[in-house]
């Protein structure tokens, strides 16, 4: 028998590694890497892409008629004047998981599939497909950090397929975004979650440099552009769960000329059980609504309104001179 036949070999436990030790560490330093996907996930991408494309062209009534905002900017279509609009997806709203899970996006189109449905098959497909993609890369931390990968059993349940409904629905979420030429951006800013996926179709989405910066100047890497590369994002919930051993990948996005159409897939724990940080070598449980509230203290959501961020940030500067909140950076998705 040849000796790579030999089933007494027991097969390597969790997936197999998906990043090199040098990108391990980039990425735990940095805070975020940027990667080349899957040729699976880049044609699905590619596939979400021109439909959420034709989705953002239609009228504002159409967008909210089919994707009501809820839970603020965290549900639904919402636009922010002169800067963008965005539809997040926290669950299916239009035919659900039994309908349209199940079909490949290449073929979706000739389904007959109801108004909003075709466009949730690609998300929900694209949401799979990333969620194991972060998985193999929160797999390859666990490893490295010498943490058995059940440590995600409980943090991910839910989390990695798109939920069928709002009964279901953890902090997980995918957001489909168009930055207006020139005066499309984002404010410097941290996410919240463990890990943070960004894929978009033009120039914009800057993260800091920490090797290259200074106190007085900081340094900024573009993201690169395309359905076959991305950048990874290591987000709050992820940084409190390693005791503060790796950092946020601090981003922002800068005006284009011609604009951006990004899609950002936001890996976040789920909402069903309590977090036990002494699986990953710290102290305590806390629930995952305290988890979820504490890495939002300090934070403000780039994503609403200006109105609104000018409320949150003149709170926060108040608490922040009072010694109520740290000196912490602002909070969004791309």
């Amino acid at each position: 028998m040849d000796e790579h036949d030999d089933l007494s070999v027991p097969p390597p436990a969790g997936p197999p590694p998906l990043l090199s030790d040098e990108q391990l560490v980039s990425l735990a330093r940095q805070g975020w890497l940027c990667v080349d996907l899957p040729e699976a996930l880049s044609r699905t991408l590619k596939v979400l892409f021109n439909d959420s494309g034709k989705f953002l062209k239609l009228t504002s009534q159409v967008k909210t008629r089919l994707y009501p905002k809820k839970l603020g900017t965290e549900f639904g279509y919402y636009p922010v004047e002169n800067e963008k609009e965005y539809v997040t997806f926290r669950c299916h709203v239009h035919g659900g998981p039994k309908e349209v899970l199940g079909i490949d996006p290449l073929t979706a189109a000739s389904t007959g599939a109801p108004a909003g449905a075709q466009l949730e098959n690609n998300v929900a497909w694209a949401w799979r497909e990333a969620a194991q993609y972060l998985f193999r890369i929160l797999c390859d931390i666990s490893r490295a950090s010498d943490l058995d990968f059940s440590v995600w059993d409980n943090i991910l349940d839910g989390t990695l397929t798109m939920p069928g409904g709002e009964e279901e629905m953890t902090h997980t979420l995918m957001r489909l975004f168009r930055y207006f030429p020139s005066t499309g951006f984002a404010g410097q800013h941290s996410d919240l979650g463990l890990l943070t996926l960004c894929v978009a179709s033009g120039q914009g989405l800057q993260a800091l440099d920490r090797v290259g910066s200074t106190r007085d100047t900081p340094a900024w890497v573009d993201a690169p552009v395309g359905p076959d590369k991305a950048m990874v994002l290591i987000g709050e919930t992820l940084r409190a769960l390693s005791s503060n051993t790796v950092n946020t990948g601090v981003h922002r996005v800068v005006g284009n000329p011609e604009g951006r159409n990004s899609i950002v897939f936001a890996l976040r724990h789920s909402n069903r059980h309590d977090i036990d940080f002494g699986l990953f070598g710290g102290e305590g449980v806390m629930t995952a609504q305290e988890l979820w509230k504490s890495v939002q203290v300090g934070k403000i959501n780039i994503n609403s309104v200006k109105e609104l961020r000018d409320k949150q940030r003149a709170k926060y500067d108040a608490e922040r001179s009072k010694g109520q909140v740290s000196d912490t950076i602002i909070n969004g998705q791309r």
